[in-house]
C-alpha cells in the first residue's frame, strides 16, 4: 500500500506465482509391448523407444493370413440377413481380403499352403460356432487413460453381449492351443472395454480357430482392481528402467532385431533352434492386436 502525493490511497499487486508441476510424457501400453517388457527388454526398446519396427520388420506368413482371417470374420458377422451366412460367402470373403495383400511367404506353394490354413480353420468356424450373433463390437481398436499421462490401449476381436447384461469379451487364436493359459492378453483387454462401454465384462475366452475350441474364464469387479494395479506396476517399471537388456530365449527366432541385438552371439543360436522347432506354427497369432 503507498499514498500518491493527492493523499489518497492506493494498492499495489504483487505477482504471484504458482509452481507448475512438469508435464509427465505420456506412456503407452498394450497387451503386446507389456508382453514384450516382460519378455525381453532389449526388444521392447528396439520397439517402443527407439521405433525401429518398421526400419527392420519383415513380413511373416503368420501375420498375413491371420490379419485376412480376422477380417473375414468381422466382414462375415455383419453380414444380414443372418441367412446370407453360408460356407461360399466366408469362402468369398477370404478371397477378397487375400487379394489385398501377399507378403511374408516363401513362394507359391509357401502361399498356398497358408491359404489352405485359413480357409480350413474359417470352414470350422461356419460349422461349430454361432454364426447367427450379433457382436456388440468386432475389430475395434481402443485406448482409455488408466492415470494421468498412462493410456492403455489394445484391438478388440468380438465383444457379446451375454443374456444378462454381462459382456463377453472373445479373442480368435489362429496358432495352436497353449499348454499353458495366459489370461493376461484378455485381461488387459476386458479392463479397457470395462472403461469405455457401461456393462461389465464377466467372460472372456480365447477362441482357437484351428481346433474350433474355446477356452473361457469368469471376471469380477474385483480381477479388474488387481489387473488396474498391475498395470501400475509395469508402468513404473518401465518408467524407472535404466538398462533394457536382452534377454536371449526361443522367442528370438521370430525377433527382427536379431541382427542389431547386443547378444547376438548368445541370440543366434537361440534362434535357429526356435526355427527348427517351426515356432512360427506355435506363436502364429495376429498382427491386429500389436501395438
Amino acid at each position: 500500500m503507498e499514498k500518491s502525493q493527492a493523499g489518497d490511497v492506493r494498492f499495489t499487486t504483487v505477482p504471484v506465482y504458482r509452481r507448475v508441476k512438469p508435464r509427465v510424457q505420456p506412456l503407452y501400453l498394450s497387451p503386446t509391448s507389456i508382453s514384450v517388457f516382460k519378455q525381453c527388454r532389449q526388444q521392447y526398446k528396439f520397439l517402443y523407444i527407439d521405433g525401429l519396427g518398421r526400419e527392420y520388420g519383415k513380413p511373416k506368413p503368420y501375420f498375413t493370413m491371420a490379419n485376412h482371417v480376422h477380417a473375414t470374420l468381422r466382414d462375415f458377422l455383419s453380414i444380414k440377413p443372418v441367412e446370407l451366412r453360408t460356407p461360399s460367402a466366408i469362402e468369398e470373403l477370404l478371397r477378397r481380403h487375400w487379394r489385398r495383400y501377399r507378403v511374408g511367404f516363401r513362394d507359391r506353394d509357401d502361399e498356398a499352403r497358408w491359404a489352405q490354413k485359413a480357409l480350413a480353420q474359417l470352414r470350422a468356424f461356419v460349422e461349430t460356432q454361432d454364426i447367427a450373433v450379433e457382436p456388440l463390437m468386432m475389430e475395434e481398436s481402443l485406448e482409455v487413460e488408466i492415470t494421468p499421462g498412462l493410456i492403455l490401449r489394445c484391438r478388440v476381436d468380438r465383444v457379446d453381449r451375454l443374456a444378462d447384461g454381462s459382456l463377453h469379451v472373445i479373442d480368435y487364436k489362429t496358432g495352436n492351443v497353449a499348454e499353458e493359459m495366459d489370461w493376461t492378453q484378455l485381461e488387459l483387454q476386458a479392463l479397457v472395454v470395462s472403461r469405455r462401454l457401461p456393462w461389465p465384462v464377466s467372460r472372456i475366452s480365447y477362441l482357437y480357430l484351428g481346433s474350433s475350441s474355446i477356452q473361457s474364464s469368469t471376471t469380477s469387479l474385483e480381477d479388474m482392481r488387481r489387473v488396474h494395479w498391475a498395470v501400475l506396476n509395469t508402468a513404473r517399471k518401465v518408467r524407472q528402467a535404466k538398462k533394457f537388456l536382452p534377454n536371449p530365449g526361443l522367442w528370438c527366432s521370430t525377433c527382427d532385431f536379431i541382427s542389431i541385438c547386443p547378444r547376438n552371439t548368445q541370440a543366434e543360436p537361440l534362434a535357429q533352434a526356435g526355427a527348427q522347432l517351426e515356432l512360427w506354427d506355435e506363436l502364429g497369432e495376429d498382427a491386429t492386436g500389436s501395438y
